[in-house]
């Protein structure tokens, strides 16, 4: 699934990736259900009306099951080989760099966005500036 443009800049949605990745990677159960990730958050994520569609925006670090119950993973822990019938946890360094990959990748995606704008406002300001020039030359006015 492609991830929508800007998804890291939707309100709330860093907050609720940083929360998605603690409970995957460091809970007993690797794969999680919308109702358990709902009742292990204590709500429903601020970003997206599911739990389910920030994981499914964000392939980076989640997998989403079509069909099941407990169909969200997180990536890194569902490639681990199961012991005594469960996915081992993440260690906690690595699962502190995949928040520090969450956050850069979100400032760079805001970086990216600012730079947008500076080149929009400063076509626009130029545009205007042309067309002022434009009117005051064929006006007759200097």
């Amino acid at each position: 699934m492609k991830r929508p443009m800007k998804a890291y800049l939707k309100k709330g949605r860093l907050a609720d990736i940083l929360a998605l990745i603690q409970v995957l990677a460091l809970d007993k159960h690797a794969h999680r259900s919308e109702n358990g990730l709902v009742e292990e958050l204590q709500g429903s994520p601020t970003s997206a009306s599911q739990w389910r569609e920030v994981a499914s925006d964000h392939p980076e670090f989640f997998r989403v099951r079509q069909r099941g119950e407990h169909i969200v993973s997180l990536t890194a822990r569902h490639v681990l080989p199961e012991q005594e019938g469960y996915r081992p946890q993440l260690p906690t360094d690595f699962t502190h760099k995949l928040i520090q990959t969450a956050i850069e990748l979100h400032d760079r995606e805001l970086k990216r966005d600012q730079r947008w704008d500076f080149v929009t406002t400063a076509i626009i300001t130029g545009a205007a500036s042309m067309a002022g020039t434009f009117l005051a030359v064929y006006s007759g006015k200097p």
